[in-house]
């Protein structure tokens, strides 16, 4: 995919946003970034859904009870949605059991690193809507000076 040239559109930044929110890199699939956006992806839903195979989807996410890393979870989006509904969903089973509260510590924190990782990965990918945006690290094409050429 070609780079976009010019100021990049509104639509163009917040369907970035939604979709980088929704699915951790998929923003940066979007604009080009395939690589980047494929590992993205990768390594967030496997510490994500690691996270949440640790302890279970009913024990991970406790809205109430742990309000603020709630929040972190939520930045990951729709995995947090799967998450949620999931957890819900074995709720109303009878005989589903809670991990013990070592195992929902660490899925919780797993789950909270990945939200706040993907806040950086959004910004990131609206970043990379910006034509001049250019990534650190990306070294410009050599340029030849004239005085080398004539030699």
């Amino acid at each position: 995919m070609a780079k976009p040239t010019g100021e990049p559109s509104l639509g163009r930044v917040l369907a970035t946003g939604v979709v980088s929110w929704l699915v951790p890199g998929l923003g940066h699939v979007i604009n080009g970034d395939r690589k980047r956006g494929l590992v993205l992806i990768i390594v967030t839903t496997a510490t994500f859904w690691g996270g949440v195979a640790v302890a279970g989807a009913q024990s991970t996410f406790k809205p109430r009870e742990r309000t603020l890393w709630f929040v972190a979870q939520v930045c990951a989006g729709g995995h947090t949605i799967v998450g949620i509904s999931w957890g819900q969903a074995l709720a109303a089973q009878p005989g589903v059991k809670y991990a013990g509260f070592v195992a929902e510590d660490v899925a919780v924190i797993y789950t909270s690193v990945v939200g706040l990782l993907n806040v950086l990965i959004i910004i990131d990918a609206l970043l990379a809507t910006d034509p001049k945006y250019v990534r650190v690290g990306v070294r410009p094409p050599p340029q030849t000076r004239v005085s080398e050429a004539a030699s």
